[in-house]
């Protein structure tokens, strides 16, 4: 339960900065290729502003799926999932590659958490 609600509040604070306008070119989140997973690169690349948004909202919700990954590998999921909507997949299609992008070892996104970044993510694409 207290992943959901990190999550949604995660969810909440991405939300808050893209209405405050809330801009920093200095981010050190850039487009990424997928770590530690085999997935292929993925088509859509988030500007780098909202990437480190989602950086920081990821890893105050998901601690266990960011451990260990690099700036680069957390965009990769946004990157994943935003690939998947603009190419017009199901919310149930993105959710599960979501989960594959989000895999970090041998630590698996539940489908609530993935739920939470593809909610996320809609707000960022």
């Amino acid at each position: 339960m207290s992943r959901t609600t990190a999550a949604i509040a995660a969810s909440a604070t991405v939300f808050a900065l893209l209405l405050a306008g809330c801009s920093d070119d200095s981010s050190s989140a850039a487009p990424a290729a997928p770590a530690a997973t085999t997935m292929p690169a993925p088509t859509y690349q988030v500007e780098a502003t909202k990437a480190g948004m989602f950086v920081v909202s990821y890893r105050n919700a998901f601690p266990k799926l960011a451990q260990g990954r690099d700036d680069a590998a957390v965009a990769a999921v946004l990157n994943h999932s935003c690939s998947e909507i603009k190419a017009g997949k199901s919310e149930a299609d993105t959710v599960a590659t979501i989960k594959k992008a989000a895999k970090n070892g041998n630590t698996e996104a539940t489908t609530e958490e993935a739920t939470a970044v593809y909610q996320m993510s809609t707000l960022m694409c």
